[in-house]
C-alpha cells in the first residue's frame, strides 16, 4: 500500500508543471526605441508620459498560473530599472514591493519604474541634480539608455524588456 501511495505522489508531482510566463514591455509599440526630447526638463518628460505621448505597455500570457481568491490568474513581478549616462551606470534599481498583474495587455505608468527621477542623478556626485538651486526640474545633460524589466516571481519564462535611448541637451 505504501508503494502505491509513493507511486501516486511521484506521478502527481511529475504531472504538475511550473508556472510559465512570456511577454514584453513596449514603449509606443516597440521594445527598442529612441525618444526625441524637446527640452531637458524632467517635469516635461514626466508630463509626456502622463498625457500619453509616450505609452508604456505590458503584455504577457501564462500557463499554469496561480489564481487569487476570485479565481483570476495573477503573477507577481519585480520591476527593475537600469539607467546609463554616456555608457556609465547611473543606477540599477529594483522596486522593493512586487506588483501583481493579470495576463493580457495593459498600460503601465512610468512611476512603476521611477526612471524619470533617476535621469537627474549625477553619478559622480550621487545627488539629485534636478533639485539643485538653479537647475530645478532639469536633467543632467548626456546620452542616456534606459532599460526597464518586469521579472516574474515564482514563474519560468520571462518578459522581454523595453530599452530606450534619449539625449538630454546641454542648457
Amino acid at each position: 500500500m505504501k508503494k502505491y501511495i509513493a507511486l501516486l505522489v511521484l506521478i502527481s508531482s511529475l504531472s504538475l508543471q511550473a508556472q510559465y510566463v512570456e511577454g514584453q514591455l513596449t514603449l509606443n509599440g516597440k521594445t527598442k526605441t529612441e525618444l526625441k526630447l524637446e527640452s531637458n526638463s524632467a517635469v516635461q518628460l514626466f508630463k509626456e508620459f502622463k498625457t500619453g505621448k509616450y505609452q508604456l505597455k505590458f503584455n504577457f500570457k501564462g500557463k499554469d498560473l496561480v489564481k487569487n481568491v476570485y479565481k483570476e490568474e495573477i503573477v507577481f513581478f519585480n520591476f527593475k530599472t537600469v539607467v546609463k549616462r554616456d555608457g556609465k551606470l547611473v543606477k540599477n534599481v529594483v522596486r522593493k514591493v512586487p506588483l501583481a498583474y493579470f495576463p493580457g495587455d495593459m498600460g503601465i505608468p512610468a512611476e512603476a519604474f521611477d526612471f524619470v527621477g533617476l535621469l537627474a542623478v549625477d553619478p559622480e556626485e550621487e545627488e539629485i541634480q534636478m533639485l539643485k538651486e538653479g537647475t530645478i526640474g532639469l536633467m543632467f545633460p548626456g546620452e542616456y539608455s534606459i532599460e526597464l524589466y518586469a521579472e516574474p516571481i515564482g514563474a519560468k519564462g520571462g518578459i522581454k524588456p523595453v530599452i530606450f535611448n534619449l539625449t538630454v541637451p546641454k542648457r
